[in-house]
């Protein structure tokens, strides 16, 4: 399997073209680049298999992460969340953060390293864990489209320029096709790619891992806890109890933390 490849909005279907639109209508941007992952790669990227040593799981030295971990699902499946629910969240994940194999803020401090945070759940745990160092920090947009049964995704201008050295922070991976096209397009051959997230599903994880051998790039996935598997929305969810998220809408959830009535 070939890496995913990009494609050109001009060949495009007039109903994508118009999706493509409206979601750079909504968040203000413009989509540079249109990352294309056919149902076919998926199928083949997020295929059963053991995870590989590449992939860092915290809880399997920690068991409260997956204590944190219940919480966060606890509060993304309330019928209505309230400031304090959705404070308890955001500390999850913060704690999370905290239990995971590297440091975050050692790994954004070194000179020769881009840091990557995409909006907005990425760009809010950047910025909180102090990892957003001046002209070595980018906070792109990053949103996946349904496309032919795989998945399409938009990433607007700010990435770096074919680092080589990248770390990656966001709050989430499930289908894992928004940092793969952000591994794909700020990464040259060769660099080293560290990924930092509190939770994946066990296909995203594959997926980054074998995404990343046939980019050509060194990486390692540094994750609190996987669990959970991909609905046919790709979002994470429990497979014993499909209607019950794992995360949901991390950015929705911490951003803004307000009571809602």
């Amino acid at each position: 399997m070939t890496a995913p490849h990009l494609l050109d909005r001009i060949g495009l279907a007039p109903g994508t073209q118009r999706l493509v639109r409206d979601l750079e209508s909504r968040y203000d941007t413009h989509f540079s680049h249109l990352v294309h992952f056919t149902a076919q790669e998926l199928s083949a990227l997020h295929a059963p298999g053991p995870l590989p040593p590449n992939v860092r799981t915290a809880s399997a030295a920690d068991p409260e992460v997956a204590q944190r971990m219940e919480t966060i699902t606890d509060v993304a499946n309330l019928p209505r969340q309230r400031s304090a629910d959705r404070d308890r969240y955001f500390q999850a994940l913060m704690d999370i953060y905290g239990m995971l194999p590297v440091r975050a803020a050692d790994l954004a401090s070194r000179p020769d390293t881009a840091v990557v945070a995409p909006e907005r759940e990425g760009r809010i745990l950047a910025e909180a864990l102090g990892c957003h160092p001046e002209g070595r920090y980018w906070s792109p947009q990053a949103k996946r489209i349904h496309l032919d049964r795989g998945l399409l995704v938009g990433v607007d201008d700010r990435l770096p320029r074919q680092a080589d050295r990248l770390v990656v922070i966001d709050g989430v991976v499930a289908s894992g096709v928004t940092l793969m096209a952000i591994a794909q397009l700020a990464a040259r051959p060769g660099a080293v790619v560290d990924i930092l997230t509190c939770h994946s599903t066990r296909q995203g994880a594959l997926a980054l891992a074998r995404c990343a051998e046939r980019l050509g790039i060194t990486l390692t996935l540094h994750v609190g806890h996987v669990s959970g598997a991909l609905n046919h929305k790709f979002y994470a969810v429990d497979p014993d109890a499909p209607d019950r998220l794992i995360l949901g809408d991390v950015g929705d959830t911490i951003s803004p933390r307000k009571t809602t009535t």
